[in-house]
């Protein structure tokens, strides 16, 4: 019984130890010098604890300068969404940048009111694409395109933060 009750408890504790995001991963495999902790950051608030698998696409590393291009697929409880983070370390001076992109089976009308209700319209890029800004942060930008019968809406936001 009481070797029972040890494996137990061994099972329970094993379980408790916080998993790390792929991100955190990434930045230790391919030993990102700079600029990690602001990816870091930005891969917590946009993956938070979403099911989540993500790919490096490119990575250069020359003397003053570095970039990594990491894309991926984000689980939502009702969609998925493509991601993709960027991350530009040049002079001293770090930018990261994520993309997100997700379709939605709805016109754009009414994703306008589920996703950018309290977003900013900052005009349109064609008959079918409006852009949105973030009311309280400039960097952080969206799109709807509606397709040509309106019965889906292919929505992106992306952010960057330098």
């Amino acid at each position: 019984m009481k070797h029972k009750l040890f494996i137990a408890a061994l099972l329970l504790t094993s379980t408790q130890v916080v998993a790390k995001n792929s991100i955190e991963t990434i930045i230790e495999k391919y030993n990102v010098k700079n600029c990690h902790s602001e990816l870091k950051t930005m891969a917590e608030d946009v993956i938070g604890s979403k099911k989540h698998r993500l790919l490096v696409s490119n990575q250069t590393n020359k003397n003053e300068f570095e970039t990594l291009l990491v894309t991926g697929v984000l689980e939502y409880k009702d969609r998925q969404s493509h991601i993709t983070f960027s991350m530009s370390h040049s002079d001293q001076h770090c930018e990261v940048t994520y993309k997100e992109s997700f379709a939605v089976k709805n016109p754009c009308i009414v994703v306008r009111e589920e996703v950018f209700k309290k977003w900013l319209f900052k005009g349109k890029l064609n008959d079918h694409t409006h852009v949105f800004s973030h009311k309280r942060d400039e960097n952080f930008v969206g799109y709807m395109t509606s397709t040509k019968d309106g019965s889906y809406c292919l929505v992106s936001r992306q952010k960057k933060t330098s």
